[in-house]
């Protein structure tokens, strides 16, 4: 039996970088056997808090550039994850095909503005983002 790589992408458009984190923490729960593409709607900055707190887990996300969403209009993949509302609705206009499952988390850069708050909140992201990504992948047979 061949063992086909899945393909996912992962689809945002915030300033947390929850598409960026996703797309680690995958990468890193599957040991990098699945093939994982991080895509935004409009370009912007890994955050220095997902960095930090990826970072404790040894991730590193500084040489991980997101894409625009429209360089994979033509592209393929077995399931996309997007991470807010406005990522929800251009999947449903652009990327057909696979399977779409959307899930949402908490913006720390919403909730709080002091440094101390951001660290912990972005901790507890991560955290919840890891717990959901485990079962995901359990779920959708992504293991080995």
């Amino acid at each position: 039996m061949i063992n086909v790589m899945k393909s996912i992408l992962v689809l945002g458009c915030d300033e947390a970088c929850h598409s960026q984190m996703i797309s680690a923490l995958l990468k890193h729960i599957t040991f990098d056997r699945i093939n994982v593409q991080t895509a935004v709607l409009k370009e912007a900055h890994t955050n220095p808090f997902a960095k930090k707190v990826l970072q404790e887990l040894g991730i590193n996300i500084n040489k991980e550039n997101p894409r625009p969403v429209n360089e994979f209009i033509h592209s393929k993949f077995d399931i996309i994850i997007t991470t807010n509302e406005k990522a929800k609705e251009k999947v449903e206009n652009l990327l057909m095909g696979a399977t779409k499952i959307h899930k949402s988390f908490i913006n720390p850069l919403e909730l709080y503005d002091d440094e101390l708050d951001l660290d912990a909140s972005f901790r507890e992201l991560r955290d919840s983002m890891q717990e959901w990504l485990n079962e995901f992948v359990v779920r959708h047979r992504l293991s080995a």
